[in-house]
């Protein structure tokens, strides 16, 4: 569908005739993964059930299920207490606080051969390694310290 910016009250965003696709309303037959129309395999051009590849490469990959969240964690996005209410709305803040912490875990450096853009792989849990909010008496703040 071809769209008209005209009288929207957001000029700015889109050039006027800008190509609208709708949202992704096919699945993967194989995973259930969303696609546009547009992202079907060429073999399928003209097909009324087009395949895709993007996700899966046809069933070829298969992922593990995701392991379920603790449930103290799941309980913080889904519970209706008080603890809950508090956590989701303040969730950009907890969020934030990791900004300052280093990332840890097994880094698989075999993906890497020096003529591609570098590629970060970890093996299992990763974690955050977070140093003391405030320093140590006459050492100088570094870090998350400065803030």
């Amino acid at each position: 569908m071809l769209c008209d910016d005209a009288g929207n009250g957001d000029s700015n965003n889109f050039p006027s005739g800008y190509w609208d696709i709708g949202d992704p309303s096919f699945v993967c037959s194989s995973c259930g993964a969303l696609f546009w129309y547009e992202e079907r395999l060429a073999n399928y051009y003209k097909a009324k059930n087009p395949k895709y590849s993007g996700c899966c490469m046809q069933g070829k990959i298969q992922l593990p299920l995701i392991k379920r969240s603790p449930l103290f964690i799941e309980n913080l996005f889904i519970g209706q207490d008080a603890r809950s209410k508090h956590f989701l709305q303040n969730i950009r803040s907890y969020n934030n606080m990791f900004s300052f912490t280093s990332l840890g875990g097994k880094i698989d450096t075999t993906l890497h051969d020096g003529k591609s853009p570098p590629v970060f792989k970890l093996h299992g849990q990763k974690f955050h390694l977070m140093g003391s909010l405030l320093p140590c008496e006459s050492v100088v703040p570094k870090f998350a310290q400065l803030y």
